[in-house]
């Protein structure tokens, strides 16, 4: 920030100072968020590469490893991709990640950190609004499962998914709802509460 600055103070001419403020910044901070958010895809495939459900013990390396991964994340490339929220760019990203994320998947806010992406998976038309919390730390081990939104299915805005969740296809989750571990919604029905309930 400070070179950026003196380099502005030295462009004192009037040609110079819009073509470095409105051309030559716009396209150096362009450059730095994309190259933090590809520095962070490294860093997931470099560090952890394919995620599979497991228990990994809090201290081991695999957990070192991976929550590295996450604050890299949350520090380099959760404030840019922020910006993408709502387009088809962040989807492209958070399936290079490793999510499944099927076509005509309807993403609420909040994707632009996601944890243990490998083990999200929305099917087509998908309408996904709520958190997840596909993995838990139980007795100093870490546990980590798949969470599943089938075809069609809703789940609304704060909705919490434990990890081994499996919302069937067109099921609908309203908001504020907590599914539990390995828990499985019937196809078609509505659920509400925490835990969930069919209503």
């Amino acid at each position: 920030m400070l070179g950026w600055l003196e380099v502005l103070a030295a462009a004192d001419d009037r040609v110079a100072f819009p073509v470095l403020l409105w051309g030559v910044m716009p396209l150096v901070t362009l450059g730095t968020a994309v190259a933090f958010c590809l520095l962070v895809l490294v860093f997931k495939w470099g560090l952890l590469g394919r995620v599979r459900p497991g228990v990994h013990p809090l201290w081991s390396c695999w957990c070192s490893r991976w929550d590295f991964f996450y604050v890299a994340w949350q520090v380099y490339a959760r404030y840019p991709l922020s910006h993408l929220e709502g387009t088809l760019l962040l989807p492209w990203y958070l399936r290079a990640m490793g999510m499944t994320i099927g076509r005509q998947v309807v993403l609420g806010g909040g994707y632009s950190q996601v944890v243990d992406p490998d083990m999200l998976h929305f099917e087509d038309g998908a309408t996904v609004c709520c958190q997840f919390q596909a993995h838990t730390f139980e007795d100093r081990v870490l546990k980590i499962d798949h969470v599943t939104i089938r075809r069609d299915a809703t789940v609304g805005d704060a909705g919490v998914l434990l990890y081994g969740a499996d919302i069937g296809e067109a099921a609908r989750v309203l908001p504020h709802s907590v599914i539990m571990k390995r828990e499985r919604l019937l196809p078609g029905r509505t659920y509400a509460g925490a835990p969930t309930r069919p209503i």
